[in-house]
């Protein structure tokens, strides 16, 4: 069902303080906890995704007739389906689901290790978790070998991503090493191992279901695999093991319990000047949230927008603070930008505007050309209007833009259209697009990583603990 507006204003606002990263690793889709993912994710505003190693074409379908390949294409969009729901990012690798495995190391002769574990760290680079849960454990518990190799591979890359002698092709790429804090383990397998106890079962008010509820409509998004979980109230808990950490904490202790999840803690690296005016802009940023908050209403979410304006200024105030800090402020910077970006959704949500695009063609492919068909609707006091592109000729839309056709609205509350068309996709830097892996299997191909479709797979049907 549809958020509210001051209900989806309210889950951003969770998002616009605190820096809490955390990336969850597992083999196949449906392998992850969607209950902390969506209680770290709409509960806590924590910045929260899954890998999965592999879009599961070696998995049943119950649905129709895809396998292998084909599978992995509905797979994948069954995925993003669930994190659409429970607020995760999503990341995969360039293994394939080549079917059921007993053992790691049979895993292993069919999987390049060193690659696989590259694309892993690769992604944690990204991302820059200051925690990785591995759904499991690395050992015969685990069951499917995919699932043993995961867990092997997620231990590895906490230790690989520190360290920039490993994958110096990473930093090549623009990125830099990056030393994750804590690794914890999911015991869904032994509970009783548990050392810490997340609980998941509480009302959100926001949501109107507990985090438990909502992660299993997220999980009913699983269909090929036959996933339908009713969505019961009650208590619920997510439980985790401790096995490394670099933070002043213990295994019992909260999850970022020993981690400053602080923006101002991110100035510290900066020149005295740029610290003290970026940490008097932050101070204001934060006060303009909880003007925010006391102003935000169910009924008028529209009177949150101008304490959202100001919110953003200050963002703006905290960045330029930042011009003549150098590198020092590059992770600081990064944080301020993303909550740039939330912010002008979260005024645009306040504002009533809604947004559709449509393109022509369902299936892209990298440098291909689309025609782009665009609405927005401003609901509120607002008037839509086409972007300065499709107003100018495109004087000052980029190379890869380029305008086509706008009608304006005949009346106030009518919304605006236009069109355009556009060019380019696929990785923006051919230095970060990692190289093809070569299967030597059925239906061998290549793949890399990202959100390109899967190249390869035979049936796993018959294993019911394929993940």
């Amino acid at each position: 069902a549809p958020v509210p507006q001051a209900a989806q204003i309210g889950l951003l606002l969770r998002q616009l303080d605190g820096v809490k990263r955390v990336l969850l690793v597992a083999a196949h889709p449906d392998d992850e906890d969607t209950a902390l993912l969506t209680m770290l994710a709409r509960g806590l505003g924590v910045e929260v995704a899954y890998f999965a190693f592999t879009r599961g074409e070696g998995g049943q379908n119950l649905i129709g007739p895809e396998l292998g390949e084909g599978l992995g294409v509905v797979r994948t969009g069954e995925l993003l389906a669930a994190r659409s729901l429970d607020g995760a990012g999503q990341f995969f690798s360039r293994a394939f689901d080549f079917g059921y495995s007993k053992s790691a190391d049979e895993t292993f002769r069919h999987w390049p290790r060193e690659a696989l574990l590259s694309d892993l760290v690769r992604v944690v680079r990204r991302l820059r978790p200051h925690v990785i849960v591995s759904i499991f454990s690395g050992t015969p518990s685990d069951g499917h070998g995919q699932h043993q190799a995961s867990g092997i591979l997620a231990r590895e890359a906490f230790e690989a991503a520190a360290d920039p002698d490993r994958f110096p092709e990473h930093l090549d790429a623009g990125l830099e090493a990056w030393e994750p804090l804590k690794f914890y383990r999911r015991t869904f397998f032994d509970p009783e191992a548990a050392s810490l106890e997340l609980p998941t079962g509480r009302l959100d008010p926001l949501l109107g279901r507990s985090h438990h509820q909502l992660a299993m409509d997220s999980r009913s998004q699983h269909r090929s695999q036959d996933f339908g979980t009713a969505q019961t109230p009650g208590p619920r808990t997510t439980g985790l093991l401790l096995l490394e950490s670099r933070a002043a904490a213990g295994p019992e202790d909260p999850l970022f319990a020993g981690i400053d999840t602080t923006l101002a803690g991110l100035t510290s690296p900066l020149p005295a000047d740029s610290r003290a005016a970026a940490v008097r802009a932050i101070e204001a940023y934060r006060g303009e949230l909880v003007a925010v908050g006391r102003s935000l209403s169910a009924t008028n979410p529209a009177d949150a927008a101008a304490p959202l304006a100001r919110a953003r200024s200050r963002l703006h105030e905290a960045i330029s603070a930042l011009a003549s800090a150098g590198t020092g402020g590059a992770e600081l910077e990064r944080e301020l930008e993303r909550r740039v970006e939330l912010l002008g959704r979260a005024i645009l949500t306040a504002a009533g505007v809604r947004v559709e695009a449509r393109v022509h063609d369902d299936v892209l492919v990298p440098g291909q050309s689309v025609f782009v068909e665009t609405r927005v609707w401003s609901g509120g006091e607002l008037r839509s209007h086409p972007p300065m592109a499709a107003r100018s000729g495109g004087s000052s839309a980029p190379a890869s833009v380029w305008p086509g056709s706008s009608q304006g609205p005949s009346q106030r509350s009518d919304p605006t259209t236009w069109s355009f068309g556009a060019t380019g996709f696929g990785y923006p830097n051919p230095r970060s697009r990692p190289s093809p892996i070569t299967w030597p299997s059925r239906g061998a191909g290549t793949r890399t990583p990202g959100r390109t479709p899967p190249t390869s797979g035979t049936n796993r049907s018959t294993h019911p603990r394929s993940g």
